[in-house]
């Protein structure tokens, strides 16, 4: 394992709604143009198909942003400039920061750790999913395992790490399916529980979305 930092930055003299958190991103990302990492694209306008070092959150009832990697330097402009923030009908001019510059470990264990989806998991696209349907439930537990496995990968790269025996990466989930609208289309997620013997920092996400706030983890153990 190592040991990794990230920072979570939150409003704490507002509320948001999750369903919020897209509107919340577009906000950044308009302030903050010419710096990638807020709207995760390349230079070029096309989207940089890597795992988000910047991300949107509710963090305890608050709208937050959390910045790993690079976007720990990014963060540093969010918590300098002020911010009055548009969500729809509603302006919100910022007063309260709550800074949280956290370590953690991470990586590949020899004992499992156990977790939980604390908000909507997008494991599967269009594609996958026509695919997914086909099979019996035994299968799509299976599926998803290995999707998960997949995810960590991601995850893993985002922090430099190499996962020293990937064959040896063990995900067994118990997952239930909801639907949620992403750009108007209906997406199928997944909450659920699951072990594996990686160690996953709370409040880092997996899956597709995660800058928007989906696949947030949390160990499963009584909430900080």
């Amino acid at each position: 394992m190592i040991n990794v930092e990230y920072m979570i930055v939150a409003f704490t003299d507002m509320s948001l709604n999750a369903f919020d958190i897209p509107k919340l991103r577009g906000y950044f990302a308009q302030k903050y143009q010419d710096e990638p990492l807020f709207h995760n694209h390349r230079a070029d306008g096309k989207p940089a198909f890597q795992y988000p070092k910047i991300q949107y959150r509710i963090y305890r009832g608050h709208p937050a942003l959390i910045g790993i990697g690079d976007g720990l330097n990014a963060l540093k402009r969010v918590i300098m400039d002020r911010h009055h923030i548009r969500i729809g009908m509603r302006s919100l001019i910022v007063n309260e920061l709550f800074i949280d510059l956290k370590q953690a470990n991470f990586g590949q264990t020899e004992e499992l750790r156990d977790y939980r989806f604390n908000s909507p998991w997008m494991a599967l696209n269009q594609e996958n999913y026509k695919d997914y349907v086909k099979t019996n439930t035994l299968a799509q537990t299976q599926s998803l395992n290995s999707i998960l496995r997949g995810n960590l990968l991601t995850l893993a790269k985002a922090f430099s790490y190499t996962i020293p025996d990937f064959n040896s990466l063990s995900v067994d989930g118990t997952y239930r399916q909801v639907s949620r609208n992403f750009h108007n289309i209906p997406m199928h997620c997944f909450y659920g529980d699951f072990m594996t013997n990686f160690e996953i920092p709370e409040f880092l996400a997996l899956g597709k979305q995660v800058s928007r706030g989906f696949g947030v983890v949390q160990p499963n153990k009584e909430v900080k």
